[in-house]
C-alpha cells in the first residue's frame, strides 16, 4: 500500500509547493503562505503581500513540520536530478556508448545514455532484462534487446537512459534479485533526470518473466512492458496489471500456451496486445523485435499519467 501512495504523495508535495496553504504554530496560532525552502531548522514562508518570513521549524505544529521537512526533501531530490547530467555517480558515464557499471550492492548492469542530453528535459528510462544465457557472463554480452534502444535510429529518435541489469551468476530468475533490480531503477530516478512517467520494461526469455515479476511486483512504476518469448513463471493472470503490455512470441515455442495467456490477459486488460511469429521457435524471432521500429514508437509513447 505503501508503495501504492508514493506517486500521489509526491505530486501532492509539489502542488503543495506551488500553492498557499494555512500553516499552525506550535501554541495554535495560524499563518496563511507558499512554502519557498527549507532547511534543517527553518521553513521560509511567502506571505499574501509578498513578505518572506523565516520560520523555526520548533515553532510550527507536529504536523506542519513534518510537511515542511518531507516538502524541503523533495525539492533537494528534485534540484539533484536535474543536476545528474553534470554531476553524482553517473554524470561521468554518459558518454554515448555502454558502460560496465557495478550497483552499491554489488549488482552489474550495462548503462547507455548520449553525450548531449539536455539538463531542462526529462528522459525515459529503460529497463531491459537478457535471458539465462547471459546469467553470470560478468558483462561480457548484451542481447539485441538492450543494442535496439541504443541504436542510431532508435536513440536519435527516442534519447534515453538505458540500463541492461545481469542476473549473478547462479540465478534461475530475475524474480529472485527484483529488490536489488528496483533499488537500482530507484537510485538512477534519483540522481538522473528521468520521467518517472515513462519507465519501461522489456526482456527476452528468462528476462521476460522477470518483466512480468517486476510489473507484479510495482505496477505503479512502469508506464509499459514488453515481454519477448517468457511466459508468466511464477506470476498469476490475477496478479499481472493493466498497464500497456506487447507480448511477443513465437508459433513454434509453445504457441498454444501464449495464446491462451493472451486471450486471457485480454479480457481483463485493455491496453495489452499480442504479436505471433509463424514459424518462430524460442530463438528465431528476438531480433526482429529488437528491429521492429514500430515497436519503440509504441512503447515510447505510452505515459503512466495517461493510463
Amino acid at each position: 500500500m505503501k508503495r501504492l501512495l508514493l506517486p500521489i504523495l509526491l505530486i501532492t508535495l509539489l502542488q503543495a509547493e506551488e500553492s498557499s496553504r494555512l500553516w499552525t504554530s506550535s501554541d495554535g496560532r495560524k499563518l496563511e503562505g507558499r512554502f519557498v525552502k527549507g532547511s534543517d531548522s527553518t521553513v521560509t514562508i511567502k506571505l499574501a503581500d509578498g513578505r518572506e518570513v523565516e520560520v523555526p521549524l520548533e515553532r510550527l505544529s507536529e504536523a506542519d513540520a513534518k510537511f515542511a521537512r518531507d516538502l524541503t526533501s523533495r525539492s533537494g531530490m528534485e534540484e539533484q536530478r536535474k543536476e545528474g547530467l553534470k554531476t553524482g555517480p553517473y554524470a561521468s558515464h554518459l558518454t554515448g556508448e555502454w558502460e560496465k557499471m557495478t550497483a552499491g550492492d554489488g549488482l552489474q548492469f550495462h548503462f547507455f545514455a548520449g553525450r548531449n542530453l539536455k539538463a531542462d528535459r526529462v528522459y525515459p528510462l529503460c529497463i531491459y532484462l537478457h535471458g539465462s544465457s547471459n546469467t553470470g557472463s560478468g558483462l561480457e554480452k548484451r542481447e539485441p534487446g538492450a543494442n535496439g534502444f541504443a541504436s542510431e535510429a532508435i536513440y536519435d529518435k527516442y534519447p534515453s537512459f538505458v540500463v541492461a541489469p545481469e542476473a549473478p551468476a547462479g540465478t534461475k530468475a530475475f524474480k529472485e534479485i527484483a529488490p536489488r533490480l528496483f533499488a537500482l531503477i530507484d537510485d538512477l530516478a534519483a540522481h538522473l533526470p528521468v520521467d518517472r512517467d515513462r519507465i519501461y520494461v522489456t526482456g527476452y526469455s528468462m528476462g521476460s518473466m522477470g518483466t512480468w515479476a517486476l510489473i507484479a511486483a510495482r505496477p505503479e512504476l512502469f508506464a509499459a512492458a514488453g515481454p519477448i518469448g517468457g511466459p508468466l513463471g511464477s506470476t498469476t493472470v490475477e496478479a499481472v496489471p493493466r498497464i500497456p503490455i506487447w507480448l511477443h512470441f513465437g508459433e513454434l515455442d509453445r504457441g498454444e500456451e501464449f495464446r491462451s495467456l493472451a486471450r486471457q490477459l485480454k479480457e481483463k486488460n485493455p491496453a495489452f496486445q499480442s504479436t505471433e511469429y509463424p514459424g518462430a521457435d524460442h530463438v528465431g524471432f528476438h531480433f526482429k523485435v529488437a528491429k521492429d521500429p514500430a515497436f519503440y514508437d509504441w512503447l515510447f509513447t505510452r505515459k503512466r499519467s495517461t493510463q
